[in-house]
């Protein structure tokens, strides 16, 4: 009963020192789950005769198998546990590498992608959206979100494999990087701030509302807020 656990175990340290996504290994992962399966049957059945009875012992060698089978179906529980959470690792580190950019990180061409499950795929485009949802939340503007998935949300979502040029210019590090602890929590000195735009973006919207159309070498006096995550994302420069 030891291989299939320290398969599983092996693999995932493979790929935390290669740095990469390895295929799925579904035969030893179904192995291991029958194992425990069983393993839990056989601890419950000769638990059983000793379970609400009044003074009723195990015997020695009862309690050695008893024993034996817990620590057994531990070891699979731990070794499923290590080589999931490995693959999460590296998908989360793939997606960071490459400025949480999906289909920079993901796409059909990479090697980490071939080697991913649909419950993987699944698990990128989460993470995915809860990273926008904090991003969002935290710099507001719909802007941002076309930026990062394209005008068809729905269409990136079901095929991180489109190329768009906003996606691949945008980066979610750029925003917010969150590794680091997140952005300067320094009190602003003005609510008002003179900015120079450093690079074409086009038509924004404010959180005031109002709509503003960036070009490189513009200038403008705006409320801190309405620019802070233009700021941030390297759209704006302040002059000092």
């Amino acid at each position: 009963m030891q291989q299939h656990p320290l398969q599983l175990v092996v693999e995932a340290h493979r790929s935390q020192q290669t740095r990469s996504l390895v295929p799925y290994n579904t035969n030893g992962v179904r192995t291991v789950i029958r194992e425990s399966h069983s393993l839990s049957h056989a601890i419950t059945n000769t638990a059983a005769p000793f379970v609400g009875t009044q003074g009723a012992q195990p015997t020695p060698g009862v309690s050695a198998e008893l024993t034996i089978s817990a620590l057994a179906l531990n070891r699979n529980k731990r070794a499923l546990y290590v080589y999931h959470q490995q693959r999460i690792d590296v998908i989360k580190d793939k997606f960071w590498e490459n400025g949480g950019v999906l289909s920079a990180a993901f796409g059909a061409e990479t090697e980490t992608r071939r080697n991913m499950t649909t419950t993987d795929e699944t698990f990128a485009k989460g993470y995915a959206d809860l990273c926008l949802a904090f991003k969002t939340s935290t710099y507001g503007g719909s802007a941002y979100k076309r930026r990062m998935y394209g005008d068809d949300e729905d269409s990136y979502l079901r095929d991180f494999d489109e190329d768009d040029e906003d996606d691949v210019e945008f980066q979610l590090m750029e925003a917010v990087d969150i590794l680091s602890g997140g952005t300067d929590l320094a009190p602003p000195n003005e609510l008002m701030v003179d900015v120079r735009v450093v690079r074409d973006v086009g038509e924004v919207e404010l959180l005031s509302g109002n709509t503003l159309n960036l070009k490189k070498g513009a200038q403008y006096h705006l409320a801190r807020e309405d620019v802070e995550s233009m700021i941030v994302a390297g759209d704006v420069e302040v002059i000092e």
